[in-house]
């Protein structure tokens, strides 16, 4: 969670376009929709934010956009192959940015990167607050 707070400090609110916060219900049942439990981290940030825009890349989360919807898009990529144990978080250049769900230790999980055919390429984060934080740095 230390990096999510450091994320929240440097967030650029000017770049940002987030689409409001998500109630602990919509977060419960996003979850369970899903079958799995979200990192203490990015259930803050679905809590904060909801989703949105993080200064030109699009975090998925809690949302009417269906296709920045996690539950919308993981389940679109489970049906076509997606390993259950991935939560999509942001799709870039044919690339999947997800939570492994299966390595949770602490309340957190890595944030993995998988090519098209849903193999991990390589350990972006050890956390979604690093993953956050990170990408907040590189503004």
């Amino acid at each position: 969670m230390e990096f999510y707070k450091k994320a929240k400090e440097i967030m650029d609110m000017e770049a940002t376009e987030y689409v409001g916060g998500a109630s602990k219900d919509e977060i419960e049942c996003a979850m369970k929709e899903l079958s799995v439990t979200f990192p203490e981290s990015y259930k803050a940030f679905l809590n904060d934010f909801g989703a949105g825009d993080a200064g030109g890349e699009i975090i998925f989360g809690i949302t009417d956009i269906e296709e920045e919807n996690v539950v919308e898009v993981t389940k679109m990529e489970r049906r076509e192959g997606l390993p259950d144990n991935f939560v999509i978080i942001n799709y870039l250049d044919d690339t999947f940015f997800c939570l492994d769900i299966s390595k949770m230790k602490n309340d957190e999980c890595p944030v993995v990167e998988l090519s098209e055919d849903y193999k991990v390429t390589k350990t972006v984060a050890e956390s979604f607050g690093q993953f956050l934080y990170d990408y907040e740095n590189e503004e």
